[in-house]
């Protein structure tokens, strides 16, 4: 069942330079797609309770907006011009309607724990036929991932502040989604011999690639050659 979320590099928010390509729009995807990599992306809730693919909280650094994402409807999401591009916000649905299962897909769920946007993703990947992956760093959101969606891979999300003890050894779940700042730490170590698959993020320079190549088991990459 995993072996397609450790075979291919994960584009961070889809393949993008945040220049001409911008991340988590229907361009990244589609960039990663003609370029056979994985798609990592986040979402998170909008007012109309839909899922929206945006990593920030608020649309200031993306669209110069002073809103937060759960301040608007989807609608009033998809008029937002990324960077004064001809890139928008999209949905969930719309994002899976453009992979198309051609790659596979890791979502990263966003915010606080309701569980609406768990409800509503779940409605939403019911008819989805490619492979697709669920993560947070919330551990509430995971324990209802587990509950509620068994059939589907889900990972717990890891950083030094974030989930970095060995309660996670315990946890049901199918991988984690460390920061490659911790990767030689013993929990890690622990996992691998629990034989829990390690993701690591970001890799964005070639001393990050190399420690990732000694201790992951796939990386999540941006703006270098993976």
């Amino acid at each position: 069942m995993m072996h397609w979320l450790t075979k291919n590099p994960i584009a961070h928010r889809g393949l993008h330079n945040n220049i001409t390509v911008f991340e988590n729009t229907k361009e990244s995807f589609q960039a990663a797609i003609v370029n056979n990599f994985a798609i990592e992306c986040d979402v998170s809730l909008t007012l109309d309770y839909e899922v929206a693919v945006f990593h920030d909280k608020t649309l200031k650094r993306l669209c110069q907006v002073d809103a937060d994402v759960s301040s608007l409807t989807m609608n009033e999401l998809r008029k937002q011009s990324i960077k004064g591009s001809s890139s928008n916000i999209i949905s969930l649905d719309e994002m899976l309607h453009v992979v198309n299962a051609n790659v596979p897909i890791i979502v990263e769920i966003k915010g606080n724990f309701t569980p609406f946007i768990e409800e509503r993703i779940q409605e939403i990947i019911r008819s989805y036929h490619g492979p697709i992956a669920l993560k947070s760093f919330n551990l509430e959101s995971i324990k209802w991932l587990i509950k509620f969606l068994p059939f589907i891979p889900k990972g717990l999300v890891i950083d030094n502040k974030n989930n970095n003890s060995e309660f996670v050894l315990d946890m049901d779940i199918d991988f984690v989604s460390c920061d490659v700042n911790i990767i030689e730490s013993e929990l890690i170590a622990k996992l691998k011999a629990k034989q829990i698959p390690v993701i690591t993020w970001t890799i964005n320079s070639k001393d990050k690639q190399k420690k990732a190549a000694n201790f992951a088991d796939n990386i999540i990459f941006e703006n270098i050659e993976p």
